[in-house]
Parts: structure tokens; sequence; C-alpha cells
């Protein structure tokens, strides 16, 4: 049998292929007897229904598979209610968002089965049985106007025994030219800490198993080597580790750092991953950075140490933070930090806390973004708790879509668009002065290059430009 996984991306932006789809690609196509493919509609978005139904018929696939986040899901069911229209084939929704919302997700006509955890060994089962759904532990399903609950499916354990993603049906080509020659990969799966905004608590409490599962430094260092193999040559110079948090186990960072330099891969790429301030050391930045790491990326979430620590439960120190920031920047790793803006009890003056804390951090990035309470979070409950969840802002099309909060309980909507307004100029402001600093010449051709080429040929965000621009000089 045959299934056709679509990245449902025809609105947003997307840097990068999207793991999830070629993880089970993968799967399928190394340890199954079935057929998969992959239909990436990222660089499709004014021709996707044209392009669909080309791909459709030539394909011919038993069963359409989408993977959503709480962010594309309104795509997804644009994109699956089309096909439905058009084609007599089956669907089944995955990812986070379904997993976290099952009952809402398969209320919808254009959604046959979901499923409630990891997709590898469900899908299998279900091509395998041509599609059955009786006894497939990890889906609720449609029969005779009922909605079927099966078991859920425990979490694969080990790693390992996973096939390495998939990328080929991927234009990469493109990716390269708009993520300055990165390749997504993942050491890991899950997180051990409950931040009250982030979905990992959340999913903790839906699956069964092991929720944090590190594969073998040597399985990684062989997907590596098939990555420069595959595509050094066609410009693969970067990889972007998506993991939660790379440095969780001490041993297994050394372990990777000194087998990854030994194959002399250093020498070929760097490398970027996620830290947690808390667990940032010496001996693991410096080892990282001697393997060729040359950026950390750290959730700060917030300077105020109430907002941080008792309504996001982060649980790290300002001090923690500060010395994590001096330990990156002594060993020279490029340092980007991320904040959140809109906690139920955050005032303008928290506000501007965080606000210096990414100045005094001398971060090379800090992108602050607007509180999002994801369905299934803690913080959710928070914001419904403090009715600050506007009406007026809700998308009515179904209730466990989210839109940024627009409100605190001590700060108006006009004030959080304010300080939403001054943080982009001065980022926008940083970036200029860094750009005409590091080569004015060729930055002011690159802003020419991206406004005339790259963002009409690939649209791009307007929003890119500059931190576009820049990234180049500083990988160089």
């Amino acid at each position: 049998m045959k299934i056709l996984l679509i990245e449902p991306n025809i609105n947003l932006y997307a840097l990068m292929p999207t793991m999830s789809l070629t993880y089970l690609k993968g799967f399928i196509k190394e340890k199954t007897k079935h057929d998969a493919k992959i239909i990436d509609l990222v660089f499709h978005k004014k021709d996707w229904k044209r392009h669909l139904i080309e791909e459709l018929r030539k394909e011919k696939p038993d069963l359409i598979g989408l993977s959503v986040l709480s962010f594309n899901y309104l795509e997804g069911l644009k994109i699956a209610r089309f096909i439905k229209n058009n084609f007599d084939i089956k669907t089944i929704f995955g990812g986070v968002h379904v997993i976290l919302s099952p009952e809402n997700v398969i209320q919808n006509n254009e959604v046959d089965i979901v499923c409630t955890g990891e997709g590898e060994g469900v899908l299998e089962e279900l091509l395998d049985n041509d599609l059955n759904c009786t006894g497939v532990r990890g889906i609720w399903y449609k029969a005779g106007g009922q909605i079927i609950k099966n078991k859920n499916r425990r979490l694969i354990e080990n790693l390992d025994n996973l096939a390495f993603p998939d990328f080929n049906d991927f234009d990469l080509e493109k990716y390269f030219a708009i993520n300055h020659n990165h390749l997504p990969i993942t050491a890991s799966r899950g997180c051990p800490y409950a931040c009250s905004y982030c979905s990992n608590h959340a999913l903790k409490k839906k699956l069964e198993g092991k929720y944090v599962r590190f594969r073998s430094v040597g399985n990684i260092i062989q997907e590596i080597e098939l990555r420069i193999k595959q595509y050094h040559k066609e410009g693969f110079k970067y990889l972007y580790f998506f993991d939660d948090t790379f440095i969780l186990d001490r041993d297994f960072v050394l372990e990777f750092c000194k087998k990854f330099k030994r194959r002399g891969f250093n020498k070929l790429i760097k490398w970027n991953v996620n830290v947690r301030a808390d667990l940032v050391t010496d001996e693991i930045i410096k080892s990282m950075k001697d393997a060729g790491c040359y950026e950390a990326r750290m959730g700060v979430e917030a300077g105020s140490d109430y907002i941080r620590n008792k309504v996001y439960n982060k649980n790290i120190t300002k001090e923690q933070i500060f010395n994590a920031f001096g330990t990156i920047k002594k060993y020279g790793l490029q340092l980007r930090l991320y904040f959140i803006v809109g906690a139920p009890y955050e005032t303008m003056g928290m506000m501007e806390e965080s606000l210096e804390m990414a100045k005094q951090s001398l971060a090379d990035d800090a992108f602050f973004t607007p509180l999002y309470p994801l369905p299934g979070t803690e913080i959710k409950k928070t914001c419904e708790k403090e009715n600050i969840i506007e009406k007026s802002n809700e998308r009515k099309h179904h209730n466990a879509i989210i839109n940024p909060v627009a409100r605190t309980n001590f700060v108006s909507s006009t004030q959080l668009q304010k300080f939403n307004q001054k943080i982009k100029r001065r980022q926008t402001g940083k970036y200029f002065q860094e750009g005409i600093k590091s080569n004015t010449i060729f930055f002011i051709w690159d802003v020419l290059l991206f406004l005339l080429y790259f963002k009409r040929k690939y649209d791009l965000e307007q929003n890119q430009l500059f931190r576009w621009s820049v990234q180049k000089y500083r990988l160089k």
C-alpha cells in the first residue's frame, strides 16, 4: 500500500523540512513492505490545489496523512477538505495538536482517523491491515457513524530502531537558499521539564511509556555521515538540532563531541543546539565549540523571576541565566535567546525587565514572541481562569485553535501592541547596524537581492529581510 504524507504549510512560513514527516517516510520505506511519499506545499502556496491534484493522480495513494501543529491545523483541514471533495481517499491526522485535542479533530468530516501518539507503528499496522482500524492501538476512527477510541500505543523506547529521516521529497536547493544551508536533525524525543507554556508536560500526561529518550551517539554519527555523503556537495553545511534540550546528559554531549571531531566532521559542517541555563557548564560548551558547534539557543522566557518561575514554572534563577550567558560567549558561540510576552500576571515593568535582560546578555539574537496558550497546557488553564483570552480574538472555526494572548491582568491590548512594536524596532535596528558594520556594500546588495529575488521567488516574509542578510555574515 502507499501513503501520501502532506506538509500543510500553505500560509505559514517554513525554514526547514518537517522532521515528523521525514521520520515517517523513512520508517515506512526502510522498515515495512509499503511505500510513502511526502508532498511539501511550502513552495506551492499559490498553486497548491493544482499541484496536489497532479500528485494524487500520479501517485494514487491508499491513505493521506497530515501532521499538524496548532498553528497549521486549519490549513490541514482545508487541504483535507479539498482532497475529500475531489478524491475518495481516507485521511489520518497526527501531530502534537491531534494528540492533545483528539476529540475536536476527529469530529471534522474531513478526518477519518486520528493518531493519538507516535505514528511509525500506527502506520505500519494500518497499512499491513489494508486500513482495517479494528484493534490498532494508538488511533481513533469512525465506523458506522460512531467514533471508536482504540487503546493507546506505548512510545517507542529504542529510537535506534527507527529508520533515518528521508529528505528526498523536499526541494533542498530551495531550503538551502532560504536557511543558509541547514539540515534539521534530532538526537532525542521528549523533555523532562514541566514548563507551563510548553506542550511537553501535557503530552506526558497523555502518552504511555518512557517519555524522554535519546538515540545512541553511534546512531547519530551514522546519520550525519549519510547526510554528508548525500547533500554536502549540494550545499549542506550546517546541522540544526531540534531537541528541546540537547545538553540534558553530560556524558552524551561529551561522547558526541568526541566522536564528531574524531570523524573529522567538524572540518566539513557546523551545528547549533538548544541549551538550558542551569545545565550549561564550561566543560560542555568548550567541548561543543571544539567540535564545531557555532550557536547555543536558549529559552529564557522572562526577565522577571516571578513570571519565569512561578507562572511559567521554568525553575531557573537569574544568576544561572547570566552565568550561562557568560560561559557561552566566553567560548565564542553565538547566543540566541527566546522570550515570551503576555503572561497573565505580567506588568509593563516585568516586560521591560525582559528587554533589559536581552540587552545585558549581549546575545546575537533575542526573539520576543507573544504567549500562545497551547491546548492542554497549564498556562491555558490560567489564561481561561483569568479570562484574558478575548472572545473577539478567537478563531471561531474551531475552539481548539489558538491566538496569542491579547492582554494581561495589568497590561492592556494597546500597551501590549506598543511594546511588541518597540521590540521589532529594536531588533530591526540591531540587524541594520550589524549589517552595515559587517560589510556596507554587500549588505545593501543583499537587501536588494532579498527584496527583488528571494522574497518573490520563495514567498518569504518581509520580517526575515535583515536577519537573512546578517546571518550570512555571521556564518562566514
